[in-house]
């Protein structure tokens, strides 16, 4: 309205109403409703590094291989693992041609196998 003079002082930001914020919010988290506990933060893993039970897929593959002086960080050691990976989705599908392993049973063992071949790679 013209010739309107505001109540109080005016603004010093400008006039428009604002919720002030503490400038040292790091020193003080938000409280945690009693029996809440505040949820930790967990690291991501790096892009390509094996879930927790990759992990111990890893150490049990890697182990088999160490036992007999080898290791599938080796390039050759990897690729007749690889191999060798390729002979077992021949057995498991031989098996599935002739009734031994239901549908069901061929993917569980054809994951197993997908995840065995990524263990070299996580070395």
């Amino acid at each position: 309205m013209p010739g309107h003079a505001p109540a109080g002082p005016p603004h010093a930001h400008g006039g428009a109403d604002v919720i002030p914020m503490r400038r040292d919010r790091r020193r003080h988290p938000a409280a945690v409703p009693h029996g809440n506990a505040a949820p930790q933060l967990e690291e991501p893993a790096p892009a390509g590094a094996p879930t927790p039970a990759e992990e111990q897929l890893l150490r049990v593959v890697e182990g088999v291989f160490v036992e007999r002086g080898l290791t599938l960080a080796d390039p050759q050691t990897a690729e007749a693992f690889h191999a060798a990976l390729d002979l077992a989705v021949l057995a498991v599908d031989a098996a599935r041609a002739k009734g031994t392993v239901d549908h069901a049973g061929q993917a569980t063992i054809n994951d197993t196998i997908t995840n065995m071949r990524n263990v070299p790679r996580w070395l």
